[in-house]
């Protein structure tokens, strides 16, 4: 039998262990070094907490419907190193913080599908760990990094199940009976 109290221990214990990655935009990324863009601002929070490098660049760039062309004056943003760059790509992005369970909402009684028994929980979750930077006012746009700053008063909510092995319950990822 599943208890409310196993059900919270596993579920929090799952949300800690799962880091929480934003993805605004793919990197490499080049601007004008002049631009207003939201991105542009973004990237310079990002480039000032060390969690991309930035180069001078300049381009040649063909001006539409004319023989001329221009030069542009662009900053190119990167990782800052190798690993930072498989990190990113891997996981998906800027490392934000990670979750933890608030409260479960609702909690279903073990049921049967195929030849396990699975939960489903309807929880409330917020942020922890948050990272410096995402309280940057350039990232007020983000909903997510916006959203994430506020779980605590106003925590997101999502469907997590959880799963019995033979021996005892677990996490499950996905949609029950998947594997």
């Amino acid at each position: 039998m599943l208890t409310r109290n196993e059900a919270i221990r596993i579920i929090d214990a799952a949300l800690k262990q799962q880091p929480l990655f934003w993805q605004g935009f793919a990197i490499p990324y080049s601007i004008d070094r002049g631009s207003k863009h939201k991105d542009a601002a973004m990237l310079e929070v990002l480039f000032n907490h060390k969690l991309l490098s930035r180069e001078k660049e300049t381009k040649v760039i063909k001006v539409e419907g004319s023989q001329r062309k221009r030069i542009t004056l662009n900053y190119r943003y990167d990782f800052i190193d190798e690993e930072a760059s498989q990190h990113a790509s891997t996981q998906g992005g800027f490392y934000y913080g990670t979750g933890r369970l608030k409260n479960i909402m609702d909690l279903s009684k073990p049921y049967l599908l195929g030849r396990s028994y699975y939960a489903e929980a309807y929880i409330q979750w917020y942020v922890t760990d948050i990272q410096d930077w995402v309280d940057a006012p350039a990232f007020d746009k983000a909903r997510t990094l916006r959203r994430t700053l506020e779980s605590k008063e106003k925590p997101f909510e999502k469907r997590v199940y959880l799963h019995h092995d033979g021996q005892k319950w677990g996490f499950w990822q996905g949609q029950p009976g998947g594997l």
